[in-house]
């Protein structure tokens, strides 16, 4: 499976569970039904943007929801690189100086 299947599987469990059609979800997030279903199948990234919405509807915690996209986003872009770990504490550094 694809890294990038991972959260639309996740949504596609979601919107399942609950009886959704990709209609409704694709309205609440603002993009039309053939992204929402190429996110559902990983042919296509969830947009950090669509994280509020997707919150909203299924009334889950956003920080939880933006933490889990954010770990699946950098495992799934910078994985294999092998100064990851520097790079991200050199970046938690700047950060927390501003």
């Amino acid at each position: 499976m694809k890294k990038t299947a991972v959260f639309g599987n996740f949504i596609h469990e979601l919107r399942t569970q609950r009886k959704l059609s990709q209609r409704v979800v694709a309205d609440k997030l603002g993009i039309d039904i053939s992204l929402l279903s190429k996110i559902e199948h990983g042919e296509r990234q969830l947009q950090g943007r669509m994280l509020a919405g997707l919150a909203d509807l299924f009334e889950l915690d956003y920080r939880a929801l933006q933490i889990n996209y954010l770990n699946q986003r950098i495992e799934s872009e910078f994985g294999d690189e092998p100064f990851l770990i520097d790079s991200l504490k050199n970046y938690i550094e700047k950060r927390s100086k501003k």
